[in-house]
């Protein structure tokens, strides 16, 4: 028979064993997304767990700097931490990118404090639950507890330090609400790609078990189209050692879409102009026709954020993937200067080479990849301009003018191309009154014209130069349409 006392102490004991179980920080089994203030969205999953004294969740790794920009590991510490070491008494060890531990301890109650981190002789963060409440996050309610921490220099007097503003929270059912990239606590500073990276705090903004919130974008969802749905996409290119100059406005309305097991395939009607300019002259392409595209699911696309790709014989970080005023998700490619290339067996680095290195974005539902740069050799740009989806609308429709040298020849005549101050248009007496439209290369409206004479002079001087389209029409309909140069 056990007694009362005894028995007391096996109940406190299985409660607390049960109550730290519950407030676990990391859980195998689910997928879950972070966002931080500046809308950068991080994934979480552990890819393998060892079973020994404690269990040891060790997530997928990425990019670690070993030296200051001169070598990476691209197998290194997540963002998260190298590992989290699940202990039995409600522990959980947080592994840094330099291999120090930082406890949490999850079965602390209110008021309950303890040491996070010590640098002997120089620095101590110690932990404090803060707070106990009931709180909803992606819709969902339950129990959580905050934990602040506050740092002190080796005599224990309270000093300033960002972590002192940062808090984590953890919901008794679902792991971490909020959380700090514990790999860099509580002040290592990482230089990846373009970007110094520091400690801060991020909220949980989904999870895949239950399915809320934030999900990884993949490939088949950016290329999520409905019939009726239109994209109008810019290009522009200036290249100073071709001297060139290229200039692409692309329509696609979407009119059938077919769903397969593996892939999707859509009937587009696609609309396309192209003007191109270099020392040898210039020409100009009009194409209306209808294609058909197909998507298949792509696994590089398809990681999660954060994870380490092969191209070829190099490595870059996975499209992350990031909220916009605009998109409701956005994935992004790192430019080739945020690429690594080997240098022996374990390190890798970057090579800078010249190159207008612009990251590629791509949207949930429309389609990229999106991209703009400025260099020494030029520029080169790759926007979306405007779409349609169902009911929602954004930007501004682009204008392509098809060439009809036919029509144009028949009814219309406008000299000299190239233009400078002045244009003159010719077309028949039957024809007036009509009036003639300019738009220029993104196809924005820019002047408009009324023509009562059969030969009339047009000033330009207000317009700057560059490539313009023009439409000339009247109330039977359009006239005649073409490209005009501005010098």
């Amino acid at each position: 028979m056990i007694k009362p006392v005894l028995f007391s102490i096996f109940l406190t004991f299985l409660f607390a064993q049960v109550n730290s179980q519950n407030y676990q920080t990391v859980h195998s089994g689910r997928i879950v997304s972070f966002e931080n203030q500046w809308n950068d969205v991080r994934f979480l999953r552990i890819d393998s767990v060892s079973y020994q004294t404690d269990s040891v969740l060790i997530p997928f790794g990425s990019f670690q700097e070993v030296e200051y920009m001169m070598c990476y590991l691209v197998d290194g510490a997540h963002w998260i931490g190298k590992e989290i070491i699940i202990q039995d008494n409600g522990w959980n060890l947080f592994v840094t990118a330099e291999g120090e531990t930082v406890p949490i301890n999850t079965g602390a109650t209110l008021g309950e404090n303890w040491t996070a981190f010590e640098r002997p002789g120089e620095l101590i963060i110690t932990a404090n639950v803060t707070g106990h409440n009931t709180l909803t996050f992606l819709g969902i309610q339950d129990s959580v507890k905050t934990i602040s921490f506050q740092a002190y220099d080796h005599l224990m007097q309270a000093i300033t330090h960002p972590v002192n503003a940062m808090t984590i929270a953890i919901s008794k059912n679902y792991g971490l609400v909020r959380t700090l990239n514990f790999a860099l606590f509580p002040d290592i500073i990482q230089y990846i790609g373009n970007d110094w990276d520091g400690l801060h705090e991020f909220e949980i903004a989904g999870m895949s078990e239950p399915m809320v919130g934030t999900q990884n974008l993949t490939w088949l969802e950016v290329h999520d189209f409905q019939p009726g749905d239109e994209i109008h996409v810019y290009y522009y290119a200036y290249l100073i050692p071709q001297f060139s100059t290229e200039i692409q406005q692309l329509i696609y309305k979407y009119l059938i879409r077919e769903d397969f097991s593996d892939s999707v395939t859509y009937t587009v009607e696609r609309i396309k102009s192209r003007f191109f300019e270099n020392h040898q002259g210039s020409t100009f392409e009009f194409v209306h026709d209808t294609i058909t595209e197909t998507y298949t699911p792509n696994e590089d696309f398809d990681k999660l954020p954060g994870e380490v790709v092969m191209d070829d014989e190099s490595l870059y970080g996975a499209f992350y993937y990031r909220m916009e005023n605009e998109w409701q998700k956005s994935k992004i490619k790192p430019s080739p200067n945020s690429w690594l290339f080997p240098d022996g067996d374990e390190c890798w680095i970057y090579y800078l080479f010249s190159g207008c290195l612009s990251d590629y974005y791509w949207h949930k539902g429309l389609s990229g990849p999106y991209h703009q740069c400025y260099y020494m050799g030029g520029e080169i740009e790759r926007s979306l301009v405007y779409y349609k989806k169902g009911d929602e609308e954004w930007g501004t429709p682009l204008v392509i003018v098809g060439v009809d040298e036919q029509r144009i020849s028949q009814n219309v005549r406008v000299y000299p191309n190239p233009a400078r101050e002045f244009m003159h248009i010719q077309l028949s007496e039957t024809a007036l009154p009509a009036r003639i439209e300019m738009f220029n290369a993104l196809g924005g409206l820019m002047k408009e014209f009324l023509l009562t004479e059969a030969t009339q002079q047009i000033r330009l001087q207000d317009l700057a130069p560059g490539l313009y389209f023009y439409r000339v029409s009247n109330e039977n309909g359009a006239l005649g349409s073409g490209k005009l140069i501005l010098e």
